[in-house]
């Protein structure tokens, strides 16, 4: 079975996917939510200090053995997909069939939200969040103290971000929600230059945490880009040899 490795957006941990996981469709594949230190389970480890920190201590959670295997992150999660599997292809590991990144723009792109929230007490971006769809039902404030630390130090890992100039080697499927204020068409397409393959931008209904609501919306676009690379990529292995 096909196995895709999701990264969290900031602040959530693998239990955060519970939900999407029991409901993603088994025939496109199954997935596996990736725990980042001081989250979830590994809350006892000390927070990354930087996206490319972040992504080199997570990445003995990826099977890059598993044939075909995806890399998906959301939000903050598409910038650690996207430097896992540079790494990854730097230490001639077998890199992904392809990258999924919803709910981001393209690595250089930083928005005014998490400029104007960084500087926000707990209880102002606690309401940001609410606003935002980042708060489940029923969650108080005084419930998400914890959630709001680490929703700072993921902001933190942001500072001072540096894509740098290279390109992964895998085709990039871009995943975006219609009432997503953190997004736009041209900073989505802007994932082009970061990749050598091809990129697709797939518009699905909702706001920033879109995914979370409809997975088997999220698996047949995950679905439908599998049928399109699967033919290039062939031609490539006919081409090398």
């Amino acid at each position: 079975m096909r196995r895709i490795f999701l990264f969290p957006y900031g602040g959530g941990s693998a239990s955060s996917y519970r939900p999407y996981v029991r409901d993603f469709p088994r025939d496109v594949g199954s997935v596996v939510p990736v725990e980042i230190p001081g989250h979830g389970k590994r809350f006892a480890e000390e927070f990354a200090k930087s996206i490319q920190e972040c992504a080199a201590l997570s990445l003995e959670q990826i099977d890059t053995d598993s044939e075909g295997y995806i890399l998906h992150g959301h939000c903050m999660g598409a910038l650690l997909a996207f430097e896992a599997i540079k790494l990854i292809e730097a230490s001639g590991g077998r890199p992904p069939r392809f990258m999924v990144a919803s709910g981001r723009n393209a690595p250089r792109h930083v928005n005014d939200w998490l400029r104007r929230v960084a500087e926000l007490d707990d209880p102002s971006l606690f309401k940001e969040l609410q606003e935002l769809g980042g708060v489940p039902q029923g969650l108080s404030f005084a419930m998400a103290r914890h959630s709001l630390t680490v929703i700072r130090s993921d902001q933190a890992m942001f500072q001072g971000y540096n894509p740098g100039a290279t390109k992964i080697g895998v085709p990039i499927l871009a995943l975006a929600g219609r009432d997503d204020k953190m997004t736009s068409p041209p900073a989505l397409a802007d994932w082009a230059g970061y990749t050598s393959k091809i990129l697709s931008v797939e518009w699905l209904d909702g706001r920033h945490y879109f995914i979370l609501e409809q997975p088997d919306r999220v698996a047949r676009r995950i679905e439908a880009f599998c049928d399109l690379v699967d033919p290039l990529a062939s031609a490539d292995n006919r081409s090398v040899t």
